[in-house]
């Protein structure tokens, strides 16, 4: 292997570990903002208690990061490809 491609292949090994790193910093928001809506949504509260609002933007937040964690794993998926780990 040219020394330019042991270069480019050590940069997709950086670009696939950062990604790693920025998925499982948003599986952990994910898991917060789920945490959140549940808390929110308590069925053991009555209706007129429940913090509605809360839930909302949380929920919004989840769906948000949700679609950023799809798209996130669908690029570790193609670097792992391309440095022929799948």
């Amino acid at each position: 292997m040219s020394d330019g491609l042991r270069r480019e292949r050590l940069q997709h090994e950086g670009l696939l570990l950062e990604k790693k790193q920025k998925a499982k910093k948003l599986e952990l928001r994910i898991m917060a903002f789920r945490d959140t809506v549940r808390t929110s949504l308590d069925p053991y509260i009555r209706i007129q208690d429940l913090k509605i609002d809360i839930a909302f933007e949380a929920m919004t937040e989840l769906v948000s990061a949700h679609l950023k964690l799809t798209e996130l794993l669908g690029e570790i998926r193609n670097i792992k490809k391309a440095l022929g780990k799948e």
